[in-house]
């Protein structure tokens, strides 16, 4: 976990997101934790009014109170959350494209899957999937996604309040989907799932998995990925 707690500190934090701003609902917590900090610099948390107006701001950050602040403020009436601007993804920009990679490396997922078929041969039918899964209330972005990437689909879950982004055509996904990540890179242990990805893809390609050689190395390499690295 990397965590900035020293307030002196967390200006470097406000100033550069307040350059590079955040594309999901996520920026309104942004604007209320830039709120809160003001309140603690300007000492206002010293005080009994002040204390319950960072209360009152942190009722409204992401979760809202725990139940210990919850008994120990019950008269506390969170603040309005900010209105988000819907942002979309403009495909010709470099800075989406990076955005995108660093999102992707966060939120998305590379994976492989396998399923009985009576269809196949070998009784194991092979496919990848590519998706992005975020709240439903920042489906508006996942719904430029769709026309970012010029594929895919978008699908929501109601009772969950998850919002998903799904590609799992193979000509989409080796020619909209590897390229963009092979010339902006996945960073973190993700890249390695990327890898892999690409790895089953090429072999996917070339009918590879039609043969035993090929679908046992498609499992061997499916095995170590995701959760299993």
């Amino acid at each position: 976990m990397f965590q900035v707690v020293k307030l002196s500190d967390l200006t470097y934090i406000i100033e550069h997101f307040n350059s590079y701003p955040l594309k999901t609902q996520k920026y309104a917590d942004f604007i209320l934790f830039k709120k809160a900090i003001d309140v603690m610099n300007n000492k206002e948390h010293l005080t009994e009014v002040g204390l319950c107006k960072l209360v009152s701001l942190r009722a409204s950050i992401n979760k809202g109170l725990p139940e210990r602040l919850q008994v120990a403020f019950p008269n506390i009436t969170p603040v309005p959350r900010p209105e988000v601007t819907k942002v979309t993804l403009e495909s010709n920009m470099s800075e989406i494209k990076h955005w995108i990679a660093g999102f992707v490396s966060g939120e998305g997922c590379f994976f492989v899957k396998t399923s009985k078929s009576r269809t196949h041969k070998l009784g194991i039918s092979v496919s990848l999937n590519f998706f992005v899964v975020q709240n439903i209330r920042d489906t508006y972005l996942l719904e430029s996604f769709v026309q970012f990437f010029g594929c895919g689909s978008l699908s929501i879950a109601e009772n969950s309040g998850i919002s998903r982004f799904a590609v799992s055509n193979f000509s989409h996904i080796v020619e909209n989907i590897i390229p963009l990540f092979e010339e902006y890179p996945i960073l973190g242990t993700k890249a390695k799932n990327f890898e892999d990805f690409k790895e089953v893809s090429v072999l996917i390609k070339s009918k590879a998995h039609l043969t035993k050689e090929g679908l046992d190395k498609i499992l061997s390499i499916k095995s170590r990925m995701n959760f299993n690295r």
